[in-house]
C-alpha cells in the first residue's frame, strides 16, 4: 500500500519516464518480469519461460537508444514501429521516448497500403520493423509513386547489431515536460482511414495514475496480456505492469486458442484482451489447475456481450485466503483510442443479472459525462443520445488533422462517437456507434441491443446487426443480422431467424428483416483491433432484400414465416 501511494503521488511520473522511475525505486531489479514466448515455435508450450528483469530491460533499452543516436534520432524525431514481436515493440517504445523522440506505432495486421500512408502522414522519417512488413510498405510506396519515404531498419538485425555505449549517453533519459509528445498510435479505423491521435507525457498517464491505486498487484498476481501491443492500450497496460512489478506474459498475434494455451502455461491471475479475443476463448480447454488461479478478466474498447462474459466468470476464484469464492470478475471497459484509457467500467460476476449493454458508471478520471441530444443539450434520463465526456486523458488532437479534435467538441464535451442512455439510477448503457444507427421508417434502431439478443438466442461465436435497404421501393433502412458460428453444425437460417425475432419480440426490440449464417470468419470481417467492420457489411448486404436468397440467407415475409432459397 505504501509503494502504491508513492507511485500515485509522484508528480514527476508520466508516460515518457515510467520505466526509469520503476527501475529507480525497485528493490528487485533482477527478478524476471516480462515473459515473451515464441508462439511461432510448435513446442513453445513445452519450453522454459525465460523472463526479462528490469536490469535486462535497462541494458537493452540503452543499446537501442545508442543505436538511434548514432543514426540521427534526436528530440522530436518520429520513429515508426511495425512488428509482430510485442516485446521488441515495447523495448523500442521505451528507447525512443527516452530520447525525447516520438514512437509512431502501427498494427502489423494493417493493410500495407494503409500502413505506408499512415507513416507518411505522421511525418515518420525512420521505420523499425519486421523485414516482411517493411518490404510490404516499400511496395506500397512504389505503387503509389512516393519518392520521399522513410528510412527502414529490420528490427531483428538492429537487436543483433546494437551495442552498448562506451560511456553514459548525455542527456539520457530525456527530462520530459507535461506536454511532450511521446506517441502516435492509430485508431481502429472501423469507419474508414485510421486516425492518428497523439499522446503526451502528462495526459496519457492520467488514467494510469488512477489504475496504479486499484489494479491487482499482490505478490501472487501474474498478468497475461493478449492486447495488440502496438495499440495505445497495449503500451498503457505494459507500462502499468512494469510500474507495479507484476510478472507479465506478452502474447503475440493473440486469438482465443493461443490465449487458452498461454493461460495453461503461465497460470495468470488476470487476463487482458479486446472483446473478440476473450470471446474466442473456449473455457473447456483451460486446464483446471490454471483456471483456478484466474480472478479477473479485463475486456476493453468496445463493451462486451453477455454471451461472451458468462462462460468466463464461471471460471476461477476471487477473494483472498479462506474467503475465496468460486468464479472470477469480468471488468468490462468502454473506451476509445482518443480517450487514452477506459471511460466506463462495469464488473460482472456469476451473480450478475443485469446485462443488456450495461457499461456501468464513468471511471474516476472522467470529470463529467453526458447524454447529449442533437442540439448538444443534456438529454433526460432514459433518452438515447450522443456520449460526451470531459476528461484530462483525452488526446490533445490528431497529428494530421488538429481541427478534427475541435470539431468533436460540443459545449466542452468530447463526442466519442457512441450512442448511450442513462437510467434514473445513474447506470449507463451502450446502444450503438453513431455511424451504425439504423434509420428505419419508424425511427432510429440501435444495433447493439439487438446483437445482445441475437447472440444469447443463437449461442453463436459472433454476430453483427447492420442496416440494409428496406423492402420494395422503401427509401428507409431495416435491420439484418450476420451470424457467425465456428462449428460445422448444420442450421436452417429460417429457423434461426424465427427464434431471434421471437426473442426480440419478448425484449420489446425491433425485428430482423433478414439473417445470414456464416461459418467463415471472413464473412464477418474484423479490423486490426478485432472490431467488426460494419461499414463493409453494410456495403456487402445493402441490397439483401432485393436479391435472390441463398441457402445461408433467410428473410422475413409479411404475414408469414421467414423464407430461404
Amino acid at each position: 500500500m505504501a509503494q502504491r501511494l508513492r507511485l500515485f503521488t509522484e508528480r514527476g511520473l508520466g508516460a515518457g519516464n515510467f520505466f526509469w522511475h520503476a527501475w529507480k525505486v525497485a528493490s528487485d531489479r533482477d527478478r524476471p518480469l516480462l515473459f515473451h514466448p515464441d508462439v511461432d515455435s510448435p513446442t513453445w508450450e513445452e519450453e522454459k519461460l525465460e523472463g526479462l528483469s528490469l536490469d535486462d530491460i535497462r541494458v537493452t533499452v540503452i543499446r537501442y537508444a545508442h543505436w538511434y543516436r548514432e543514426h540521427g534520432v534526436t528530440t522530436g524525431s518520429h520513429v515508426g514501429v511495425i512488428t509482430r514481436h510485442g516485446l521488441f515493440g515495447l523495448l523500442h517504445h521505451i528507447a525512443v521516448t527516452s530520447l525525447g523522440a516520438t514512437a509512431v506505432h502501427c498494427n502489423p495486421r494493417m493493410a500495407p497500403a494503409t500502413a505506408a500512408e499512415y507513416f507518411l502522414r505522421t511525418e515518420t522519417r525512420l521505420v523499425i520493423g519486421d523485414d516482411t512488413l517493411l518490404e510490404a510498405c516499400t511496395q506500397a510506396w512504389t505503387t503509389a509513386g512516393k519518392k520521399d519515404t522513410p528510412r527502414l531498419q529490420d528490427i531483428h538485425a538492429l537487436d543483433a547489431d546494437a551495442r552498448a555505449p562506451r560511456r553514459p549517453l548525455p542527456g539520457f533519459p530525456h527530462p520530459h515536460s507535461t506536454d511532450d509528445l511521446i506517441m502516435i498510435s492509430h485508431s481502429s479505423g472501423t469507419t474508414g482511414r485510421p486516425k492518428a491521435p497523439v499522446f503526451h507525457h502528462g495526459s496519457f498517464f492520467r488514467g494510469k495514475r488512477e489504475r496504479l491505486w486499484t489494479f491487482p498487484s499482490r505478490r501472487t498476481d501474474r498478468l497475461l496480456t493478449a492486447l495488440p501491443h502496438s495499440h495505445s492500450a497495449g503500451i498503457s497496460y505494459l507500462s502499468m505492469a512494469i510500474l507495479l512489478g507484476i510478472p507479465t506474459l506478452i502474447l503475440d498475434d493473440a486469438d482465443g486458442e493461443k490465449t487458452v494455451r498461454a493461460i495453461n502455461v503461465f497460470h495468470p491471475t488476470t487476463v487482458l484482451g479486446f472483446p473478440l479475443t476473450l470471446a474466442e476463448i473456449d473455457p473447456g480447454k483451460i486446464l483446471p489447475e490454471a483456471a483456478q488461479d484466474i480472478h479477473t478478466w479485463n475486456g476493453m474498447g468496445d463493451a462486451s456481450h453477455e454471451r461472451h462474459v458468462r462462460p468466463l466468470v464461471a471460471l476461477g476464484r476471487r477473494g483472498h485466503g479462506a474467503k475465496k469464492t468460486p468464479g472470477s470478475v469480468y471488468l468490462d471497459g468502454l473506451g476509445s483510442s482518443e480517450m487514452g484509457m477506459v471511460l466506463f467500467k462495469q464488473a460482472y460476476t456469476t451473480q450478475t443479472s443485469n446485462y443488456g449493454r450495461l457499461i456501468g458508471t464513468p471511471a474516476r478520471v472522467v470529470r463529467s459525462a453526458a447524454v447529449l441530444d442533437a442540439s448538444g443539450r443534456h438529454a433526460p434520463a432514459g433518452q438515447a443520445g450522443r456520449l460526451g465526456v470531459r476528461t484530462p486523458s483525452v488526446t490533445p488532437g490528431y497529428w494530421d488533422d488538429p481541427q478534427l479534435n475541435q470539431d468533436s467538441l460540443v459545449n466542452g464535451y468530447f463526442l466519442t462517437g457512441d450512442i448511450v442512455r442513462r437510467d434514473t439510477e445513474g447506470r449507463w448503457y451502450h446502444l450503438d456507434r453513431t455511424t451504425d444507427v439504423i434509420n428505419s421508417a419508424t425511427g432510429e434502431i440501435y444495433s447493439l441491443p439487438l446483437e445482445e439478443v441475437v447472440l444469447m438466442t443463437t449461442g453463436a461465436l459472433d454476430a453483427a446487426v447492420v442496416a440494409v435497404d428496406g423492402p420494395g421501393t422503401s427509401t428507409t433502412q431495416v435491420p439484418a443480422a450476420v451470424v457467425h458460428y465456428a462449428d460445422d453444425t448444420e442450421r436452417t437460417p429460417a429457423e434461426v431467424l424465427l427464434a431471434c425475432n421471437a426473442a426480440l419480440d419478448r425484449a420489446g426490440l425491433a425485428r430482423l428483416h433478414a439473417l445470414v449464417l456464416t461459418a467463415a470468419r471472413a464473412e464477418l470481417p474484423v479490423g486490426v483491433t478485432g472490431k467488426v467492420l460494419k461499414r463493409q457489411l453494410r456495403e456487402t448486404h445493402r441490397r439483401l432484400l432485393h436479391e435472390p436468397t441463398t441457402d445461408a440467407v433467410a428473410i422475413t415475409v409479411p404475414d408469414g414465416p421467414p423464407r430461404t432459397a
